[in-house]
């Protein structure tokens, strides 16, 4: 059954995408500029450009990517119970088999790749247009899947106060534009930054597509550091599902 329920969230999320592919393609289109255009600023606040500031453009469009999927990963599940509680349908995905929590996860893990697609997909074009050398290990999906997995477990935390608040645009306009000069802090990679959240996930990421050498206690710090996250995650959900189940607000504003 399980198989079934992920395929069934599979066709979804591509009747979805070729459905709306303009609003897709706008929205690919829209973040190649963005990150562009910023690039093309930062070059002209000093007649040296970027390397006056000490930074490299390779090593900034990484953590862009990073930054992308994190934030498009950890929106999903709460605007994905926001909007089911919108169209009074929150109450029937949790009859779905083996219950809201699960349902959720497995939407989830699609949209994640349908994530990991558009983000590489942003990234090619961008290093072309910004000359940027990309050398991916062999072993560079396995760069991407802690700081996915850390992103998934924040993102059933997201999730939470959205089961319990159902309407948090807000809160979230605020963590993301926390989240972007924390990102790009990580572009300058020191040792004593690894135990920060996300950090490891990103500088892993970052050693992939440069074909660097990575020790194995990063990867080993990155996975346990992602499965806590995940764990938290999830907790925290099922801790307010049950709360707003008891007191009858899982479907209602």
């Amino acid at each position: 059954m399980l198989f079934w329920q992920l395929w069934s969230e599979l066709l979804l999320e591509w009747q979805l995408t070729r459905r709306y592919w303009f609003d897709t393609l706008a929205g690919l289109f829209a973040t190649v500029i963005f990150f562009y255009s910023m690039v093309l600023g930062l070059e002209n606040l000093t007649p040296e450009g970027l390397a006056s500031l000490g930074l490299d453009v390779g090593p900034l469009l990484l953590v862009f990517v990073a930054f992308n999927l994190v934030v498009a990963t950890f929106q999903y599940v709460a605007y994905n119970v926001q909007s089911e509680a919108a169209l009074g349908t929150l109450e029937h995905l949790g009859l779905a088999r083996g219950g809201l929590l699960w349902q959720l996860l497995l939407r989830s893990f699609v949209r994640g790749l349908t994530g990991l697609t558009t983000g590489l997909l942003v990234l090619f074009p961008l290093a072309l247009l910004l000359k940027v050398k990309l050398a991916p290990a062999p072993w560079w999906p396995l760069g991407l899947l802690p700081l996915y997995l850390a992103a998934l477990g924040f993102a059933l935390g997201m999730g939470a106060l959205a089961l319990y608040f159902k309407r948090v645009d807000g809160f979230f306009t605020i963590v993301q534009f926390i989240f972007l000069p924390y990102f790009f802090s990580l572009v300058r990679f020191e040792p004593w930054m690894v135990p920060l959240p996300f950090a490891p996930g990103a500088y892993l990421l970052r050693l992939a597509f440069t074909g660097e050498e990575v020790s194995p206690g990063l990867l080993l710090l990155a996975l346990v550091q992602a499965i806590l996250f995940l764990g938290a995650g999830f907790l925290a959900i099922a801790w307010v599902y049950a709360g707003v189940r008891r007191r009858g607000l899982l479907g209602r504003y």
